[in-house]
């Protein structure tokens, strides 16, 4: 793995002070479940006091606090709790109360399959519809870029052309991210204990996707006019500006959305309980160099399909956080998952290599592991970006091997 330099960070809570004394890396998940106010409920009758547990539910402690002694029954039957979440109300029962856990659930209990992916927030199925297209277009356009077509429909494909086709495969992706806007029970607050999907996170996701979909299409558009060299520099400047504007985006979205200015998306993000510390430390560096190679993937528009092929993550992310909510898959699962998502667009770069006999992705991983060793320097986010931006525009066409694909 990776190994940086320690450093000293100063200044407050928040940005680079957030850490003080430790390395940012050497962060851990905020793990109090307990909340400093009362959140006491009823349920079919039965009072459930929720104060030690409420930073650990899986809709945010905001949630519960409004629901602070009242009546949340017709609430919770609309969620379509799970019967897991039945079976642990009875850990916070609280005394002088004669109905039991089991009254909560009223009329003939569903499919858990069906409570579980299926949730009245997506009435019709949008979400859903889109994250099944999705997964299927992500198999099949990985054994392209890994078994077959080395761009994977977005070059010209061995003398045929490149695919118009892509373009249209390419709208479920976008009404998959924008429709997750739907789901108004996503809490802005980090869950405590397991890696559950909040408000920023979701945002972020919205952003660098939309990036990625920036790319793949400036991308194709260039092959699609034989790079022709006008249209190859709007291409690039129109991409450029879009990863410039990711970063800013996603800064304002933090800034709106972040509960807790210590933490960070990545540098806290939960593990499984007997996770050592150093194993975590691995995770979190990769996470990281991951990002910056994300970028300069978009970025770089060299091999047409790079800026698809780091969109897996981002989405996969989102997926998997919710199944860590509804209960289907581990901390562990998740983490394990996530990474192997990180780790094929790496098949990729290399198997473009092979193809094409010329070090781009070679350049880029050493680039992106300048910038990242930088930034855990402590040099600021857009002091490392923009130049690398602007070199990109002015002269990143003569450095890289786009003409090929």
């Amino acid at each position: 793995m990776l190994v940086l330099r320690q450093r000293k960070e100063g200044g407050g809570a928040g940005g680079a002070g957030a850490a003080k004394g430790h390395h940012r890396f050497d962060r851990v998940a905020p793990t109090k479940a307990a909340v400093d106010f009362e959140c006491t409920l009823t349920l079919a009758g039965a009072s459930y006091d929720l104060s030690s547990w409420a930073n650990a539910h899986p809709g945010g402690a905001a949630v519960l606090r409004k629901f602070h002694g009242r009546d949340a029954t017709t609430a919770f039957a609309r969620v379509g709790h799970s019967q897991h979440a039945v079976d642990l109300l009875a850990k916070f029962r609280a005394e002088g109360k004669a109905l039991g856990v089991g009254s909560v659930a009223t009329g003939p209990a569903p499919a858990a399959w069906r409570t579980k992916l299926f949730t009245h927030e997506d009435p019709r199925n949008l979400h859903k519809s889109c994250g099944l297209f999705v997964l299927l277009h992500y198999l099949f356009r990985f054994y392209q870029m890994l078994f077959g077509d080395v761009s994977a429909g977005f070059g010209q494909r061995n003398g045929a052309g490149p695919s118009a086709w892509i373009m249209t495969c390419l709208l479920p992706h976008a009404l998959l991210s924008l429709s997750s806007l739907i789901f108004r029970t996503v809490p802005k607050e980090r869950i405590v204990g397991a890696p559950m999907i909040w408000k920023e996170f979701r945002m972020h996701s919205i952003i660098f996707a939309s990036r990625s979909l920036v790319g793949s299409v400036c991308s194709w558009t260039s092959v699609f006019f034989d790079h022709a060299p006008t249209v190859r520099k709007i291409a690039v400047v129109v991409n450029s500006m879009s990863v410039l504007g990711a970063l800013y985006a996603a800064d304002m979205a933090t800034e709106r959305l972040r509960a807790c200015t210590t933490e960070s998306t990545t540098a806290t993000m939960p593990y499984w309980e007997d996770c050592s510390m150093a194993t975590q430390r691995r995770f979190k560096q990769f996470y990281a160099y991951c990002q910056f190679m994300a970028t300069l993937a978009v970025l770089a528009m060299a091999n047409p399909c790079w800026s698809f092929s780091v969109m897996l993550a981002i989405q996969l992310a989102a997926f998997l956080m919710t199944m860590v909510r509804k209960g289907i898959i581990s901390t562990r699962t998740y983490h394990g998952v996530y990474t192997i998502s990180l780790i094929l667009p790496y098949l990729v770069a290399a198997r473009s290599t092979f193809y094409s006999r010329t070090p781009d992705a070679i350049g880029l991983f050493v680039l992106g592991y300048l910038l990242y060793f930088l930034r855990c320097c402590g040099v600021g986010k857009y002091k490392l970006w923009v130049p690398v931006v602007v070199l990109r525009v002015l002269i990143g066409d003569r450095l890289l091997t786009y003409d090929i694909w």
